[in-house]
C-alpha cells in the first residue's frame, strides 16, 4: 500500500497513465486533525496553499481542508487567490506577497487580505477603497530581511496604518529565517522581537488582530512561537520527517505523506560490460547489467541532479538510477530484482512494501529541499486524487482543477 495513495498493486496497474502523482486526501485530513489537536482549540490554522498547494492541487486540498473545519488559507499571488475564490472558498485568503499597484483592484475584487510590508503600500491600498474598512495583515521583519516592516519601529508603523480610514489591522505576523531544533537561539531571538512589537502595540491601544509566527518546522519544534494562529505548509502535506525526540507533540510524528509519485517500466535492456548508459557518458557498466527504462525525467520535475544518485522502488526493492536523468526518460539498474516486466509499476516517491522513498531523501540526492521536490513533481505530472469524501468515478489520473 502506498502511504500517499493507498493503492494496491492491482489498482496501480489499472491507472491509465505511464507516470503520475497520487494525492491522498484522507491522509491530508488526518494530518490537519493532528495539527489542530497539537495547537488546541484556541488557535486556528492558516493553511498555506501557494504553488498549487506545494504541487498537491489547491482545489482538492481546500475541499479536503474544509471537511475538517479549516477556513483560512494563504497564497503567494493574486492569481492563486482568485483561483481559490473560483473554487468556492469563502473564508479569509491571505495574500503573502504585498500587492503591487496594478494588482490592488484585483485584490479588492477577489476579497483577498493583503500582506502589508510598508506604509506606502498600505496608503495606496487605502486610497482605492471606500465604505467599510478592509482588513490587512502587517508582516514584521524580525530577522529574515525579506519582507515586512522592521521590528524596531513596527508598532509605530502599525499605528499609522491603523489610522487610515478604510483599513483595519486584521493580523500581524512574522516569518522565521530558520526553524530546525538546533537553531533554537535564532528562533528565540526572532520571536522575542515579535512579542516586543505586539506588547508595544498593546501599550499604544492597538489591536493587532490575529497574530501568527509558526510555519511548518517552527510549529513542530518551537512551542514558544505559538500565537493565535499557525501557518503550516509542507508539514500539512506530510512532506517533512519530524524528529519525535524534539517535536512539540509526538502525535506530529504520525503525520503521513499525502503525495506519492509512480511510473512504469517502459523498456527492458541487457547491457554488456564496458558499455555506456544514456547521455553524456555519465555511467559505464562495469559488469553485464539488466536495466529498466522509466518514462520520467527533468521535464516532469524529476531533477537532473538525481543522476547516478537516486533510487526507485520496484516490487519493494531499491533500484539505483544509472546514467544521466533525461528530459523524459531515466534508466535504473535491476540487479537483484527478478521477474520485472514492461508496464510494471515503479515508485519514485512513497512506500512500496516495507520500504519508502521520502521527499527528504529525494531532496538530499538532488541537493535541494523537500518543498522543491513536491512542487516540481506535483506540478509536472498528472494527478490522481484518492480519499475524497465523495470519490470520483474511476481512478484515471487528471489535471483538472489546476
Amino acid at each position: 500500500m502506498q502511504p500517499g495513495c493507498r493503492f494496491s498493486m492491482t489498482t496501480k496497474r489499472e491507472i491509465t497513465q505511464k507516470t503520475w502523482v497520487a494525492i491522498d486526501l484522507a491522509a491530508l485530513r488526518g494530518n490537519l486533525r493532528a495539527m489542530s489537536a497539537t495547537i488546541g482549540p484556541e488557535r486556528s490554522i492558516i493553511l498555506v496553499v501557494k504553488s498549487d498547494a506545494y504541487g498537491h492541487g489547491a482545489r482538492s486540498v481546500v475541499d479536503a481542508a474544509a471537511d475538517v473545519g479549516i477556513a483560512h488559507f494563504a497564497v503567494a499571488t493574486v492569481d492563486e487567490g482568485e483561483a481559490l475564490r473560483r473554487f468556492n472558498v469563502t473564508g479569509e485568503i491571505l495574500l503573502l506577497h504585498p500587492p503591487l499597484a496594478f494588482e490592488m483592484e484585483r485584490t479588492i475584487a477577489a476579497n483577498l487580505t493583503p500582506t502589508i510590508s510598508d506604509e506606502r503600500t498600505a496608503r495606496q491600498f487605502n486610497d482605492l477603497l471606500s465604505g467599510a474598512r478592509r482588513p490587512v495583515h502587517v508582516e514584521v521583519n524580525t530577522g529574515m530581511n525579506r519582507l515586512g516592516v522592521n521590528w524596531q519601529d513596527a508598532a509605530e508603523t502599525i499605528a499609522r496604518i491603523s489610522r487610515l480610514p478604510h483599513l483595519t489591522i486584521g493580523g500581524v505576523f512574522t516569518h522565521s529565517r530558520t526553524a530546525m531544533p538546533t537553531d533554537a537561539d535564532a528562533v528565540h531571538e526572532q520571536i522575542s522581537r515579535f512579542r516586543e512589537v505586539l506588547a508595544d502595540c498593546t501599550a499604544r491601544g492597538i489591536d493587532p488582530g490575529v497574530c501568527h509566527a509558526a510555519s511548518s518546522y517552527v510549529l513542530a519544534y518551537h512551542p514558544e512561537t505559538l500565537c493565535d494562529a499557525v501557518r503550516p505548509g509542507l508539514l500539512a502535506y506530510g512532506g517533512l520527517v519530524i524528529d519525535a525526540a524534539r517535536a512539540v507533540d509526538p502525535t506530529l510524528t504520525a503525520i503521513k505523506p499525502v503525495m506519492s509519485v509512480h511510473t512504469r517500466v517502459l523498456h527492458l535492456r541487457d547491457v554488456g560490460a564496458g558499455e555506456w548508459i544514456h547521455y553524456g557518458d555519465a555511467f559505464r557498466a562495469e559488469r553485464p547489467m539488466r536495466v529498466a527504462v522509466l518514462p520520467i525525467g527533468y521535464g516532469m520535475g524529476y531533477s537532473r541532479h538525481l543522476t547516478n544518485k537516486a533510487q526507485v522502488l520496484i516490487d519493494g526493492h531499491r533500484a539505483p538510477v544509472v546514467g544521466t536523468v533525461g528530459m523524459d526518460m531515466t534508466v535504473v539498474d535491476l540487479a537483484g530484482i527478478d521477474g520485472v516486466s514492461v508496464g510494471e509499476p515503479v515508485t519514485i516517491l512513497g512506500r512500496d512494501g516495507d520500504d519508502a522513498i521520502t521527499a527528504e531523501e529525494l531532496a538530499r540526492w538532488a541537493g535541494t529541499i523537500p518543498y522543491e521536490i513536491t512542487c516540481r513533481l506535483g506540478n509536472g505530472l498528472p494527478r490522481c486524487v484518492v480519499g475524497a469524501e465523495v470519490p470520483a468515478a474511476g481512478l484515471t489520473a487528471t489535471t483538472a482543477g489546476r
